[in-house]
């Protein structure tokens, strides 16, 4: 099957197409605009140049799209933990994103949302079930599908950038499956961190990137109280449009755990011409929620939608 990935960052809209058979992920086309799409607004200047621009690169593919899946960034998306498990009472679980909606924003019902929701490795602190769960805005889907109407398809898949890139690691590095992998996603003003294994989170946070000083201070740390719960860091891999190579150096020799650039296509089979490969050695660590998108059976998430 050849689907399309589409991720919507807050500095430009990333894609890929890919086909899936028994010999693995392979690449066929891969792009980007120039300027990003506001999904809260995509009819303003900037987003409608964005949509043309995804519109010239969809509409210049030899390749027939048969799957469409959509990855948010932290703009689009939001994320809670909370006790539970997926198969509690439907009432319950309702109640409790009902909490949580309106303690983040009383404007906002359960029926403005849809729901990704996967179990959360570690339990609370009396030994209960966890729930990781992603909101995402009807509104924000609804534009997405506008965005990509001329694809002509439903929206298979839609996560955030973060859950994504974790299926990234699951396919590429195989050989590090019995590992805690932590994975730092360096954007412009903010930093993700989480630890999975084999899919499943065991520890998720947002940190704010004022500086690498700050930043590294702040990641040390998170590690710190990690490795304190038993869970200590195997494999750390980096990714985001903001990594630097000095912020790279410098996690390297701050933290006593060897840190890599992620690298999304280490695995992927390319069918693309040499520009194409060269412009992906370089973007490897930006593109992860992109082939993570086309890696969904990867996903131990579960469908809500109230």
């Amino acid at each position: 099957m050849k689907s399309l990935t589409v991720f919507f960052n807050s500095d430009k809209v990333y894609s890929g197409i890919f086909e899936r058979n028994n010999k693995g992920l392979a690449l066929l086309d891969i792009s980007s605009t120039l300027d990003p799409v506001n999904l809260d607004d995509i009819d303003d200047e900037y987003s409608k140049k964005a949509i043309n621009q995804l519109n010239r690169n969809l509409t210049t593919t030899e390749h027939k799209i048969e799957e469409l899946n959509v990855i948010l960034n932290n703009e689009s998306a939001f994320w809670t933990i909370i006790p539970g498990t997926l198969d509690m009472d439907e009432s319950k679980l309702k109640e409790l994103l009902e909490l949580e909606i309106k303690g983040n924003n009383e404007s906002f019902n359960l029926s403005d949302f849809l729901f990704r929701i996967y179990t959360y490795g570690q339990k609370d602190e009396d030994d209960s079930e966890m729930l990781f769960v992603v909101f995402i805005r009807k509104s924000i889907v609804e534009n997405c599908k506008k965005a990509l109407e001329i694809t002509g398809l439903d929206i298979n898949y839609i996560t955030m950038a973060q859950i994504a890139s974790q299926n990234t690691i699951e396919y590429n590095y195989p050989d590090t499956s019995h590992l805690y992998d932590l994975l730092i996603n360096v954007e412009d003003s903010f930093c993700d961190i989480s630890l999975s294994n084999n899919n499943t989170t065991y520890f998720y946070d947002l940190i704010r990137n004022d500086s690498d000083e700050s930043l590294i201070e702040a990641i040390e740390s998170e590690i710190t109280k990690l490795k304190a719960n038993g869970l200590s860091p195997g494999n750390a891999l980096v990714i985001g449009t903001n990594l630097k190579k000095s912020l790279l150096d410098n996690l390297s020799e701050s933290l006593n755990i060897e840190i890599k650039r992620l690298n999304s296509f280490r695995l992927v089979r390319a069918n693309i011409d040499d520009r194409l490969r060269e412009y992906c050695i370089r973007t490897s660590h930006i593109y992860s929620p992109v082939v993570g998108g086309s890696l969904n059976s990867f996903d131990k998430g579960k469908v809500f939608e109230f």
